[in-house]
């Protein structure tokens, strides 16, 4: 049995997933199989699945199932992970070859249930490079005793090394149908860790600024997700506890998504969607004060206030 899986979702990415699948090949520690998981793609990735397949028999499981998006893709993964560490990897994405070893490394060295690292930013059409760094230092943390592991962690499913038993033993599963779903999953499995490490390497390269993205949709998910978190929270009676932390996680992802609404075309959508947002601040984040600074440019403050928002938008679309 390899000690570490790794689950790859595919969707129309063929122009981006071999060199995903060469980077994973390439790594410098072997003791690992990929499970690619064909979520209905249309285009001619199932060609390139079995290609690579064909070539590295003993590195790769391949399945195919109907579309139903990227959390029931990497659920669907999950159900044939049976090694000691699971990591996602997005197929339109790419890695750097020593990601498992310094992962492996760190992990059974500080003897965590989690290991998250750094990543960079490829914009594929210009081919910038801009490295994110989280605001937590290199070392070994726990949410019990670093609150703020809640608030700075980066919440992508993808820029960590997991022990696998977090999601079996805790039936924890992505939420099928939700954009987001990253913050949905990474906030329920921080308080299940007894010790998490943190490393400063730049491992993962996160493509932007290409066709398809997800993430250009304009969607009201974040609501769904906060409320879903907060829900969680309140369930294992742990909300209180980090109040202060989930304020500005909901915050700062509710700001995000209200610069969005600026691709938004509908004027009553876009009304609807700020009530949503600020209804949702203000009945679970009523006696809230900020515990950490949401850095905001000056034009941005108009997110902090239901009123300006809407203005603001009356006002750009008009423009």
């Amino acid at each position: 049995m390899e000690k570490v899986n790794i689950v790859v979702p595919v969707y129309n990415v063929e122009k981006y997933l071999g060199k995903c699948l060469d980077s994973l090949l390439r790594q410098t520690y072997q003791d690992f199989k990929i499970i690619i998981v064909n979520d209905g793609s249309p285009d001619n990735c199932q060609k390139i699945i079995d290609e690579y397949k064909n070539n590295y028999p003993n590195k790769i499981d391949a399945y195919i199932k109907d579309n139903g998006g990227l959390s029931d893709a990497r659920n669907y993964g999950l159900k044939y992970v049976n090694s000691e560490y699971v990591c996602f990897v997005d197929s339109d994405d790419y890695v750097e070859d020593n990601l498992l070893e310094r992962c492996i490394e760190t992990i059974e060295k500080d003897n965590s249930d989690l290991v998250h690292f750094n990543y960079c930013r490829d914009n594929y059409e210009s081919g910038e490079i801009e490295n994110i760094y989280t605001r937590i230092k290199a070392g070994i943390y726990s949410l019990k005793n670093d609150n703020y592991i809640l608030a700075y962690s980066a919440n992508a499913a993808w820029n960590k090394l997991y022990k696998t038993s977090l999601f079996k033993d805790n039936n924890i599963e992505f939420p099928k149908g939700l954009l987001y779903e990253d913050l949905a999953t990474t906030t329920r499995l921080l308080p299940l860790c007894k010790r998490v490490s943190y490393i400063d390497d730049v491992l993962y390269h996160y493509q932007v600024s290409r066709s398809g993205q997800i993430m250009s949709k304009v969607s009201d998910d974040i609501i769904t997700v906060c409320k879903y978190v907060v829900e969680y929270y309140k369930e294992k009676n742990i909300f209180d506890e980090y109040y202060s932390e989930l304020y500005y996680l909901c915050h700062i992802n509710i700001i995000d998504f209200l610069r969005n609404l600026r691709n938004a075309e509908d004027k009553k959508l876009i009304e609807k969607y700020i009530d949503e947002a600020f209804d949702f601040l203000d009945k679970e984040f009523n006696k809230a004060n900020i515990k950490y600074d949401i850095v905001l440019k000056k034009i941005d403050n108009v997110y902090l206030n239901r009123n300006l928002c809407k203005l603001y938008y009356k006002i750009k679309k008009k423009i």
